[in-house]
């Protein structure tokens, strides 16, 4: 049922039909999978290599193993080879499929280290250009952690390497690199390897004529996660180092679903206008008629009221890129926004009013047009980013949030909780994890739960509160990537939480064979839970002794950071790490003392506290630290020698502030200090 007959019928929005009006257009959601394969029309046998040309003629000639042979002559030697774990993905029988268009092949499935893999080649006919999907998929019940690599062997040695920020070595902030062959008859190359936002970079290294793009991939039970890379042939390199100050994500992956393009984990793709296929100008404003040819001029229509599955909404002009018909839905019409947000609404009534250059004025019903769109400018550009909070709903819709104050409840394993919504990532709802929802945090922290109550009240930036069901929100995302802080404390619990922030109780009781002992979280290294004895853990004190004893009975009480607090029962741990923890108070006392005695005038002194300090081990080796940098070289020989003999580097792997508390200050907290 689509919005505008329900309207006819009802006179008014119901939730029960909005669910009916969100899922009926998608189909079931099993059908995504289908989506992540081509289309096939016919196998293809791959003998020595199967040819295709690009737009603008160059030849990739694919091997079986998804690879290309020579490209044009003297780019390749054998290039984009996909390795997991050192072993090649290939063909099954060196055969694989096309499309029919005949600019897409795909090879597999491939059986590499407990994955199934897939590859999908796009060569493309508009531009010099192709495209490698690889698709990995774990059908077990837990997580696969593999070595991916694409490795491509260009014919010459790398003679000059060019990235995207314009240096000559691939960095953090690029997202791309061309290469020059030392040979007058090489072809450069243009390798797209990641881009902003992605949620995993690769560590790209040239050597030689050997190019290496590698990636440590994990891929959650169950799950299917995809890699993305572009390359391009071109015998003039200026052109790729004009392809990377602008390279066009979107438009070469707008034939992907959202469901692959949501799979791609090395690549965000944001720009577009999420599936609204517009044909724009820079000349004018446009109208396309269904059936007939475009019109240009100016439009100029000051606002649009449309008639939405959240309700009536007014759209100001300045706010409005364009407006196309549904795919299939010709009573359905999807508004782009220049914010990023996406509006599905029932056809407006009324004429779009369009001024003509060569005079006159048209006034076009819009149930007549097919789409229409204003001219690309400033303010309105080719494509647009989402910025800022938004809601994405099940049918594709994308709505921009005001989320300053917003506090959502989430009912989890720990009791109701309020999460500010500052303090998040997204809460993401998995229809195929039985219901469940997942809130990320901006630390890193993950919990599984739901989203309360059925009807979530949200600010639009449009201006109006919403009630929305939660059964319509397929996301709420309030932020672009975590923030993760190596100081805090990690918990992990039964049901794959994991979570991290402070303990925030006096002390935890062990009961242990020897006798029951109160040990303060903050002098706690790590706890280890035992699988098969309920509430009994191995407990890793600040100098790596250990107690082995009960830890049931009692509630933790833990604050996720920034976040909400939890109480915690033992029987949901498996593991608990503390990188910041300390030691009791009086031996922080007494290394402050013996380190101002480390520039003593007597020797003898300057002698016994280094070898007191030794003896203190390895827990003090931050304190040391505050103190490696003191004016008086003997000091800070002696502090580097003391540290070496307690087997602590002088550059900790994560550095930071000290954790270590003034003499003053109480310690409550695990693993930080108030």
């Amino acid at each position: 049922m689509t919005i505008e007959r329900h309207v006819r019928r009802t006179g008014r929005l119901g939730v029960a039909v909005l669910v009916t009006v969100l899922l009926a257009p998608r189909g079931a959601l099993a059908a995504d999978k289908a989506d992540w394969h081509i289309k096939r029309q016919s196998s293809i046998k791959f003998g020595s290599y199967y040819v295709m040309n690009d737009g603008g003629g160059y030849r990739w000639d694919i091997q079986y193993y998804g690879s290309v042979y020579r490209g044009t002559p003297y780019a390749y030697s054998g290039g984009m080879y996909c390795q997991v774990n050192g072993s090649n993905v290939q063909a099954n029988n060196q055969q694989g499929w096309v499309n029919a268009k005949g600019d897409e092949i795909e090879i597999g499935p491939c059986t590499r280290s407990g994955l199934t893999v897939w590859r999908r080649i796009k060569v493309y006919k508009d531009r010099p250009l192709a495209r490698w999907l690889d698709i990995f998929e774990n059908p077990s019940g837990r997580a696969i952690t593999v070595k991916v690599q694409i490795v491509t062997n260009t014919r010459y040695s790398v003679r000059s390497t060019k990235t995207s920020t314009g240096g000559g070595v691939f960095s953090d902030k690029d997202f791309a690199f061309s290469t020059v062959g030392s040979s007058s008859r090489s072809i450069p190359t243009l390798h797209v390897v990641t881009n902003k936002g992605a949620k995993l970079r690769p560590a790209v290294q040239i050597s030689s004529s050997q190019i290496y793009v590698r990636y440590n991939l994990t891929v959650p039970p169950k799950k299917t996660v995809m890699l993305c890379h572009f390359e391009s042939q071109n015998r003039d390199v200026s052109k790729h180092v004009e392809m990377m100050k602008k390279f066009p994500f979107y438009k070469v992956m707008k034939d992907l679903p959202p469901s692959v393009r949501a799979r791609i984990v090395n690549m965000r793709i944001t720009g577009g206008f999420m599936g609204v296929d517009l044909k724009r100008s820079k000349s004018g404003d446009t109208v396309m008629i269904a059936g007939g040819g475009p019109k240009y001029g100016r439009i100029t229509n000051t606002a649009y009221r449309v008639r939405t599955v959240i309700g009536d909404l007014a759209l100001p002009a300045s706010q409005v890129i364009g407006m196309a018909v549904a795919e299939g839905d010709r009573q359905t019409v999807r508004f782009a926004l220049v914010d990023g947000q996406v509006i599905s609404a029932a056809v407006p009534s009324g004429t779009i009013t369009m001024d003509l250059p060569t005079g006159g004025t048209l006034r076009i019903p819009f149930n007549r047009v097919s789409q229409w769109s204003y001219r690309i400018d400033k303010s309105r550009p080719a494509e647009t980013e989402a910025t800022g909070p938004y809601a994405r709903l099940r049918t594709g819709d994308r709505l921009a949030l005001e989320a300053k104050s917003l506090v959502l409840k989430f009912r989890t394993r720990y009791g109701l909780l309020s999460l500010p919504a500052l303090s998040l990532v997204r809460i993401a709802m998995d229809r195929a994890a039985n219901g469940v929802h997942h809130a990320l945090f901006l630390n890193g922290s993950h919990v599984g739960g739901i989203l309360e109550p059925k009807q979530i009240n949200l600010k639009l930036k449009l201006g109006q509160t919403v009630a929305l069901s939660r059964h319509m929100l397929a996301e709420l995302t309030f932020a672009e990537e975590e923030k993760p802080d190596p100081a805090l404390a990690r918990a992990a619990l039964t049901n794959e939480d994991e979570l991290f922030g402070v303990f925030t109780q006096d002390h935890v009781v062990v009961a242990s064979e020897f006798g029951t002992v109160e040990v303060k979280p903050a002098n706690v290294k790590a706890m280890a839970f035992s699988p098969t004895r309920v509430g009994w853990a191995t407990v890793t004190l600040w100098d790596n002794s250990r107690l082995m004893g009960q830890i049931g009975g009692q509630v933790l009480t833990f604050q996720i950071r920034p976040g909400p607090t939890v109480m915690l029962n033992p029987v949901q741990l498996t593991a608990v790490e503390c990188p910041n923890v300390l030691p009791p108070d009086r031996v922080i006392l007494e290394a402050r003392k013996l380190i101002a005695l480390l520039a003593a005038e007597s020797l003898a002194d300057r002698e016994k506290a280094q070898e007191k300090l030794i003896q203190l081990g390895e827990g003090i080796a931050p304190l040391l630290r505050q103190s490696a940098q003191a004016t008086d070289p003997e000091v800070r020989q002696r502090i580097e020698n003391i540290l070496d003999a307690v087997g602590a580097p002088l550059d900790p792997e994560r550095p930071g502030q000290s954790p270590w508390p003034q003499p003053h200050q109480h310690v409550h907290e695990f693993g930080c200090k108030l």
